[in-house]
């Protein structure tokens, strides 16, 4: 049966009927017309989908059941992954990590703008300095003036949770620490920096953010002119799923160690 299935929705037809049917039950009539086959072709198919539970008459008409909404929307999300396979050719390990749920979650990818990433990088930073609660990051950045900007907004409340990999690690460290160095805070300062920064350690070959649950910026892989940006809700909430699944993945960096080790250096501990 389910080579059957796989064999009856391979055909591109059968996928245009379960779209038109998404939108309104519909004749054997109605689908003939739409699709330009005969009254007869059309009523084998609905036939054939009516056998597999995909379909099922209602007044005269046909209407998708609950599993035939399950496979419309699994075949929309397997066109999705298609379309953006030149995005992920080179990320299997990455992939096979991901639960289906995620991996078909891939469409989201329609609701953002692609755009290089000095553009992405110019709204990331504006949404930093703006935000209010938190920020969920996947990175391999080094910077001292995002540290810094992150630092300063730690003490204004915001949390921040990042996930870094190996290879930038020791960088990132020794730039934090810089950053640290160089601001004049007292012990409070610190402990509050302390308390709203989190580091955690897994290598992926992504880099993520999510501001405030307002924004989100991803990149798959290292092309540069191809960053995916976006403020939509189903988008955003994609990428906080997944930083959140990562996380959960990742060992932590103890990273409240090099706070300690500034307060020690500045004379108070």
């Amino acid at each position: 049966m389910k080579e059957y299935l796989i064999r009856e929705l391979g055909n591109q037809g059968r996928i245009e009927i379960l779209r038109k049917l998404k939108e309104e039950p519909c004749g054997v009539a109605d689908i003939a017309e739409t699709d330009g086959i005969s009254f007869s072709t059309a009523s084998r198919i609905m036939s054939k989908l009516e056998n597999l539970d995909i379909v099922e008459r209602f007044n005269g008409r046909y209407r998708l059941t609950g599993f035939g909404v399950a496979v419309e929307k699994i075949l929309f999300s397997l066109e999705c992954v298609y379309e953006y396979r030149n995005d992920i050719l080179d990320l299997s390990e990455f992939i096979t990590l991901l639960p289906p749920g995620f991996v078909a979650g891939f469409h989201n990818l329609k609701k953002a703008e692609v755009m290089d990433i000095e553009r992405a990088l110019e709204i990331g930073v504006r949404e930093i300095m703006n935000a209010r609660t938190y920020g969920l990051y996947v990175d391999k950045v080094i910077s001292y003036d995002i540290y810094r900007l992150m630092a300063e907004k730690n003490l204004e409340g915001v949390s921040e949770r990042v996930i870094s990999n190996h290879e930038t690690l020791f960088g990132r460290r020794s730039m934090f620490k810089k950053v640290l160095m160089d601001m004049d805070l007292c012990r409070e300062e610190y402990e509050i920096i302390k308390s709203k920064v989190e580091i955690r350690i897994l290598d992926t070959p992504i880099q993520l953010g999510v501001i405030d649950g307002n924004l989100a910026v991803l990149q798959l892989n290292d092309r540069t002119d191809r960053i995916y940006v976006s403020r939509d809700r189903d988008f955003v909430r994609w990428c906080e799923y997944l930083f959140w699944y990562l996380w959960e993945k990742a060992e932590n960096a103890e990273w409240g160690k090099i706070i300690d080790e500034v307060m020690i250096e500045k004379g108070f501990v």
